[in-house]
């Protein structure tokens, strides 16, 4: 009797261990979840987005800016513009975001990471097309930016990349406004003091506004092209233009009021940060640095265009065996025929122009991504 007992007994309380045993595990896996949970958390809010956490592993070597330069990475992002530029300012800007391609987004998002960004200063959308804006929602959910320059363009699908851009900029809260020709951004450092200024388009309303035709019910692709915001910035005595996809025509507009007006044509005066009055007055025809106009395609780049304009340098964002024939023969030929030498993406992979302060310039590769 006492060893069936003791035998009941000594089950009851093997029962016991086991039960406490498995309690621990319990309590054991919780707080493990619990504790890699909130590692998750404190690295998705305090480090990375999780779901971009793969930005950070297999990024392009790209050597860091020294004090006082400006950099322009012309980012090989296949068929489509992509450019970071970095101000010696220590602030930074995207104009265009590549295409939809996960290739594209890929090589853009990892070359900002190798960058340093952390949250780009200004974003600029030239126009709405795909290999444009493509890849810019995604910038923006990983990096964020203070500020988008955008166009006003009004007809656009739903599904498009343009809407999904201007859905990313409601949901992280950057602030936007429309491009349009005057408006300036200044340099908030007077060391290294530069300037950018929109040459074009006119504002919706204006006569002769680009924006009003890519606005209208008959709008082609050529409108909404020549509707792209033109931009010029200007470092160390050096500037570059970039020009989105405009065609000829919106080169000729250019070129017409400046060819009456000379350095009138865009003259106007601003107050820095530090009080000072300045005179701004971009010079066409003492352009340095040129980001060709639609990939190189034939109706971009024109003769009378490259004549007033004549930059040392024209770098190209196109990609490798395209179905379009970019860059056009015709353009490459212009470009060879003024003297500029020519820096191609689907031959270089990604590009870096470095002024720096004293105004000499250098053009390295990083090569394909």
């Amino acid at each position: 009797m006492k060893e069936k007992e003791a035998a009941v007994r000594a089950a009851v309380a093997g029962k016991d261990k086991k039960k406490r045993r498995l309690r621990r595990a319990a309590i054991i896996s919780a707080a493990a979840v619990f504790v890699i949970a909130l590692a998750l958390a404190l690295v998705h809010f305090c480090y990375w987005p999780l779901q971009y956490l793969w930005v950070k592993f297999s990024n392009p070597d790209v050597a860091a800016a020294k004090a006082g330069e400006l950099r322009v990475h012309f980012v090989d992002v296949g068929q489509g513009d992509a450019v970071i530029v970095e101000l010696p300012d220590g602030k930074s800007m995207l104009i265009d975001g590549g295409n939809e391609s996960y290739a594209s987004k890929s090589a853009l998002l990892r070359y900002a990471n190798a960058l340093g960004v952390r949250t780009f200063d200004y974003l600029l959308l030239t126009h709405p097309d795909e290999d444009h804006a493509g890849g810019l929602d995604e910038a923006l959910k990983c990096f964020g930016a203070e500020k988008a320059f955008i166009p006003y363009i009004l007809n656009y699908a739903a599904d498009s990349s343009y809407a999904d851009f201007l859905d990313a900029a409601a949901d992280t809260g950057c602030e936007t406004e429309i491009s349009r020709t005057f408006l300036t951004v200044l340099s908030e450092d007077k060391d290294d003091f530069y300037y950018m200024m929109f040459l074009s388009p006119f504002e919706a309303g204006v006569p002769g506004s680009f924006y009003d035709e890519a606005n209208a019910e008959n709008a082609t692709d050529t409108d909404v092209n020549n509707a792209s915001a033109v931009l010029w910035l200007e470092y160390a005595g050096r500037s570059i233009l970039f020009t989105g996809d405009i065609t000829e025509e919106a080169e000729a507009k250019l070129v017409g009021d400046y060819e009456i007006l000379g350095n009138e044509c865009f003259k106007a005066e601003e107050t820095t940060a530090w009080g000072e009055t300045v005179t701004l007055a971009p010079a066409l025809d003492e352009l340095d640095f040129l980001k060709a106009a639609h990939h190189g395609s034939a109706g971009s780049s024109s003769e009378r265009f490259l004549r007033l304009t004549s930059p040392e340098c024209a770098f190209i964002g196109v990609g490798a065996g395209n179905s379009y024939g970019h860059p056009a023969q015709e353009t490459v030929g212009r470009l060879a025929d003024i003297g500029a030498e020519i820096y191609r993406t689907d031959e270089l992979g990604s590009i870096v122009l470095t002024v720096r302060a004293d105004g000499t310039y250098a053009i390295d590769y990083i090569g394909r991504a």
